[in-house]
This record gives structure tokens, C-alpha cells and sequence, in this order.
């Protein structure tokens, strides 16, 4: 840590500048606040006028997938220039990443201890932690990619150029701005406490389904003041056009003159570019001869859902992870509604989850289920519920913490194939391997799932 008289900056005070006196001394704790005023007002300005996200023209913090690998993945940087460097802006701070790389090149993945060592003397609520390996479920999963910020001193032990070399001494410290992309993997809907000093920005959603990922980019792009005025013109039209307009369609009072508006209007406007507005209310014989192509629209069959049929499925500690069904339903299903429940003794009770869903089986398929993680406790209130969501038909998690080792287990299904006449759907179940010291599997268990198959 530096060493400082004071630190006088107090963002309620609304200071905005110092000013300093004739012959007084100079003192560290004026100049320092000066620096963080100066600094807290351009983080505020863009923190709540421009936003959190990626500028224009920029491509920055993009999570992209490598392929055969589904451990790892590139965090998208520049060109190696500060001018063509990766950037976003989180909480008014500006990030940037020089060139390209990879999770698990990262300072504190690579260099676990430097944790440690940017942790030294700092209270237990600042304290950042090491990157962790990334895993791969069994069954379906979403994890979430979010960027933490914060920053650090520097002192002449890490850069030796803060030494002025003409008197020897390190005169100034500096403030240096660190990141690191970290996962929350099974992500339920929030984020990790940020620690004092840090701000995150969700990058990607990493949607899993045992070893294949899919990559959703969620950030915001395109961040940009320039485009402001050209924005506004081009939804209000040009200044001398919105004057005319104004002047001719309202009173004085700012009041809408009724009737104004109207064919002679238009007829300027659109520089006879019509020949007669039509009441499509009451003309619907098509005078303009339009075709369901020109408008885009499917065949009627397209949106048609004639065949229906209600099916089930079951399954239980015979079957392994991975295991799968075929349902033969006679025509090619387009949707799944579907209603599942599951039955684990935990404790010598059994607790039943209900679990509802949906597919569009659209290509790429879209799958979500709410469900519930139950947990069975040795003391009060000896068991509790939890509900979350995941891509996937059914979903279910049971957790045995009365008794030693700890019983646990996530169970799931999703469609894995759609055929003309039918469906496959897989069974996931994550859980630990044979009966460990910690953990050990679920023993008895049972689930049926059944599906309102449309098409």
C-alpha cells in the first residue's frame, strides 16, 4: 500500500474541484482528492448516460467457443494496440483487452498465487480468489460468463519505472485497472456477492448438455453518442421538415389540429409515389394483389398442429446416464408440452418433485422446465425446496444431508432426437461415482414423465 497522510474524497460532499492556496505547503491528501474527483465524475457521467457494454465498431469480450473443447473458450481481444484493443465499459469504468485468449491463460488461473499476493493486507470483503478449472455436466446445464473489474496499487516492486531514477526514490504509486472473465456454473438467476471495489458485466450464457455447448452472447454492443442526432433525425425527419410539420398541425397552444393532416400531405411527402389510400377495414379483396410471399407468410399447414398424441415415459436407478427411449407417435411432432414427476427416498421418506416444461422442436430446438432442488437436513427445518429452471424437458435434484456420506443427485430429460414419426429423449443423471467418502449416488428413485406431443 502507498503511503498516504489521509484520504479526504467523499462522493456525498459534491466537490468538484481544489483549489490551491499561495503559500501553503502542498500536501498528498489535496492532490489525491483532486485526482479521485476528477476520476469519480467521468465514472458516474458514463456510468449512467452511456451504459455498461461494447462500443460501436468493437467486438470486445466475446466469448467464443474452440472447437473439440468444451473445458475452455477465447475471450476476444484487438490487435495488440492500445488503439484496436478489445474494449467494454462496466460501471463507468473503461476495460480493455489488448489481444485474444483463452480461459484458462488467464493471470489467475496460470498463477493461482498471485490471489494470494494482490490479497496481502486487504480486509476479507476485497479478497478476489483464484480461476477454478471449468467442468462438463452429464446432463443439461447453463453456466454464466461475467467479467469481474476492479483495481490495484502498484508499487516500484511490480514496475520499476515509478522510480525517478534522478533522485532514487518512488515518488507516486499508481492505480492499475485488473479484470478476469470467471464462470458461475449451474447458473440460477445471480450472481456471486461482487467484492468491495469490484463491478461484474454477464458476458455469455454457456448452454450444456454433457459434452456439447452452445455459446449465447448476451452483451450490449454498439455503445455510441455519435449516432445520437442521426437516430433522432432520421424518426423525426429533418429539422426544417419537422418544423413545417409542427407549424402546420398544431395551434399555437401545442394543441393537434384536427383534419390537417391529410391526402395533400401526403401527396408531398411521398412525391406522388400513390395513386389512392384504401380502407382495408372495409376493402379486403386485395386491390394490390399482394401475395402470401411477398408478405412472408408460411403455407396455412405451417401453423396448423392437426396431430396430437399424449404418451409417458418412466425411469429409474436401472437406468444409467445417458440411457434414451424412442416414442413412435406417427407423425413428425413441431411441439412438446410436458408434465413430469420423480419420487427419491432420502432420510427412509420419499420426496416428490413435479416438474413442468416445454420443447420447440424448431431447428435449433428450444427446451426449459421449471423444477426443484429438494434437501433433506439432520436438524430443523430437516428439509427445504428450492426452485430453478434449465434447458431441458424434466429436471429434478435430491440432496440426503442426514445422513453420512451425503446422498445426492440430479436427475433430467431431454429430447435428443426428432424423427418423421417421433421422438428420442435421453435420461441425465449427475451424480457422484459409486459410494465415495463424501458423496454417494442415489439408490432408489423413480420418475415418469408424460408429453403432450403436437404436430
Amino acid at each position: 500500500m502507498g503511503n498516504f497522510s489521509r484520504d479526504t474524497f467523499d462522493k456525498l460532499k459534491n466537490y468538484v474541484g481544489v483549489r490551491l492556496q499561495q503559500g501553503v505547503p502542498l500536501i498528498d491528501a489535496d492532490w489525491n482528492e483532486l485526482e479521485d474527483i476528477r476520476k469519480y465524475e467521468l465514472q458516474t457521467f458514463i456510468k449512467w448516460f452511456i451504459g455498461d457494454g461494447v462500443p460501436k465498431g468493437n467486438d470486445g469480450f466475446r466469448i467464443v467457443p474452440i472447437p473439440s473443447v468444451n473445458n475452455d473458450f477465447v475471450i476476444q481481444g484487438g490487435n495488440g494496440t492500445a488503439e484496436g484493443a478489445g474494449r467494454c465499459l462496466v460501471e463507468g469504468w473503461e476495460v480493455m483487452h489488448p489481444t485474444s485468449i483463452r480461459y484458462m491463460q488467464q493471470t489467475l488461473f496460470t498463477n493461482p498465487e498471485k490471489a494470494t499476493e494482490w490479497n496481502k493486507g486487504k480486509p476479507d470483503n476485497e479478497k478476489i480468489s483464484a480461476l477454478p478449472a471449468l467442468t462438463v455436466p452429464a446432463g443439461p446445464r447453463t453456466d454464466l460468463v461475467y467479467l469481474d473489474v476492479w483495481e490495484r496499487e502498484v508499487n516500484a516492486l511490480e514496475d520499476d519505472q515509478l522510480v525517478n531514477p534522478l533522485i532514487g526514490l518512488e515518488t507516486c504509486v499508481r492505480l492499475k485497472r485488473e479484470w478476469v472473465v470467471r464462470v458461475v456454473e449451474d447458473y440460477r438467476g445471480s450472481l456471486p456477492a461482487e467484492p468491495v471495489g469490484h463491478a461484474f458485466y454477464s458476458l455469455a450464457r454457456l448452454l450444456r448438455n454433457g459434452q456439447e455447448l452452445k455459446i449465447e452472447d448476451i452483451r450490449r454492443t454498439g455503445l455510441t453518442l455519435a449516432g445520437f442526432e442521426d437516430e433522432i433525425a432520421d424518426a423525426r425527419g429533418m429539422k426544417a421538415n419537422l418544423g413545417n410539420r409542427l407549424d402546420e398541425s398544431l395551434t399555437a397552444g401545442g394543441q393537434l389540429r384536427q383534419k390537417i393532416v391529410g391526402r395533400s400531405q401526403f401527396t408531398v411527402e411521398l412525391e406522388n409515389s400513390y395513386h389512392t389510400i384504401e380502407s382495408h377495414l372495409s376493402n379486403t379483396a386485395n386491390p394490390h394483389h399482394v401475395t402470401a410471399a411477398q408478405a412472408g407468410a408460411l403455407p396455412l399447414s405451417a401453423y396448423e398442429l392437426d396431430n396430437r398424441q399424449l404418451v409417458s415415459v418412466s425411469f429409474s436407478p436401472t437406468d444409467a446416464n445417458g440411457a434414451q427411449r424412442t416414442i413412435n407417435v406417427g407423425f413428425k411432432p413441431r411441439f412438446i408440452w410436458s408434465m413430469g414427476s420423480a419420487n427419491a427416498l432420502l432420510g427412509g421418506t420419499y420426496f416428490g418433485v413435479n416438474s413442468y416444461g416445454f420443447a420447440d422442436l424448431k431447428d435449433p430446438a428450444i427446451q426449459l422446465c421449471t423444477c426443484e432442488f429438494i434437501q433433506k437436513m439432520a436438524s430443523a427445518p430437516y428439509w427445504s425446496k428450492q426452485p430453478y429452471q434449465i434447458h431441458a424437458l424434466y429436471g429434478a435434484q435430491f440432496q440426503d444431508a442426514s445422513v453420512a456420506p451425503i446422498r445426492k443427485g440430479t436427475l433430467s430429460v431431454v429430447v435428443s432426437a426428432v424423427s418423421d414419426t417421433g421422438i428420442t429423449v435421453m435420461f441425465g443423471r449427475d451424480e457422484p461415482s459409486g459410494t465415495g467418502t463424501t458423496y454417494q449416488k442415489l439408490d432408489h428413485f423413480w420418475l415418469m414423465l408424460q408429453m403432450l406431443v403436437l404436430g
